[in-house]
């Protein structure tokens, strides 16, 4: 019989009014109980591991999930957590980054009303959830992945874009992995996962000195330059389009100059959410990669700020802009190969 260990974890899914709101309090096992049928897909085990809002989710609660999960490899053929909706995209992704070689299959889901609520989605999701494990464990494929609202999506290429509607999560400039339909599971794609990765994270260290500044028009230069004296191990721009950093006006190019003289990778992302950045297109990105700076190319927000915590603790700031575009986990897209003479 196939075996299955639930890790919950708290948020929405498990939360119950408090008196300053809405807060986690329901262990794993009552809310299993909620689902109707729910043993018909196998032997399940569940490990209440923490009883958090996501906002208040750590990389330290992401080394305790990880080490669970590594602990608990070999006696289960597949593993469910259950999260809050915040920082589920950040948790996907962190895990997808701190588990090469994992070779069972991880889905995370939650839900955007409690669980038992009239009109939650919390059963339904969670059904859906061990749906999508069953057959992912019956396809061997592996990886961790988001399941949420009949959807399933690559962990590291996963991200909330809507607070309040039950379609939450979108998978971002990557097909999704499948969908269920009238209980039904379609497996449409599956990731490349390489074994190793071409940085250590096998310590479980994570580097949380990392500055996201999100750019605008008048952003101050000074600013950035003072963001670069406080010594972080990166810095992440969420810059303008395909990745424009303004330089007439308030200049940011002297602060990212002396961020690269000072060894402190900056890495240029877009506000927008979907296609990525190419800083080869524009002036006001071709100037960013003169100086130095490293394209976020089409990784999402989520995946760049833990692929970052995940590699910095042992990687020469030299060598991050190789490291981060090579593909560990189908996180950015693979270089195409072009013919030539």
């Amino acid at each position: 019989m196939v075996s299955f260990l639930v890790i919950s974890t708290g948020g929405t899914i498990a939360s119950r009014a408090g008196s300053n709101g809405l807060v986690p309090s329901l262990p794993g096992e009552e809310l299993l109980s909620f689902v109707p049928g729910v043993e018909r897909f196998g032997e399940i085990t569940v490990l209440d591991l923490l009883s958090k809002d996501s906002s208040n989710m750590s990389p330290e609660d992401w080394k305790m999930i990880a080490a669970c999960l590594r602990a608990e490899e070999l006696y289960y053929d597949g593993f469910l957590v259950l999260h809050g909706t915040d920082t589920m995209a950040y948790s996907a992704s962190a895990l997808s980054f701190m588990l090469p070689g994992f070779e069972k299959p991880v889905v995370l889901t939650g839900s955007m009303e409690p669980i038992g609520v009239p009109g939650s989605d919390a059963e339904d999701n969670i059904e859906g959830a061990f749906s999508f494990l069953s057959a992912l464990i019956e396809r061997k494929q592996k990886g961790v992945s988001i399941a949420f609202h009949n959807r399933l999506i690559h962990g590291p290429r996963s991200q909330k874009i809507l607070s309040h509607e039950s379609t939450a999560f979108s998978s971002i400039n990557y097909p999704q992995l499948g969908y269920r339909e009238n209980g039904t599971i379609v497996l449409q794609h599956a990731p490349v996962l390489h074994e190793k990765y071409p940085a250590d994270v096998g310590a479980l260290e994570l580097e949380t000195s990392i500055f996201l500044v999100t750019l605008f028009p008048g952003f101050r230069s000074r600013y950035l330059s003072h963001l670069a004296d406080a010594g972080p191990k990166a810095i992440v721009l969420e810059a303008l389009g395909l990745g424009g950093v303004p330089y007439l006006g308030e200049n940011l190019l002297p602060a990212i100059a002396m961020c690269r003289e000072r060894n402190i990778p900056v890495i240029i992302t877009t506000q927008c959410v979907y296609g990525g950045v190419d800083l080869s297109v524009y002036e006001v990105g071709r100037k960013t990669l003169d100086l130095g700076a490293i394209s976020g190319k089409d990784m999402t927000r989520e995946a760049i700020i833990t692929k970052l915590m995940a590699v910095l603790p042992g990687t020469d700031s030299k060598h991050i802009g190789n490291i981060l575009h090579s593909n560990f986990c189908d996180e950015i897209e693979e270089p195409k190969c072009t013919s030539g003479t």
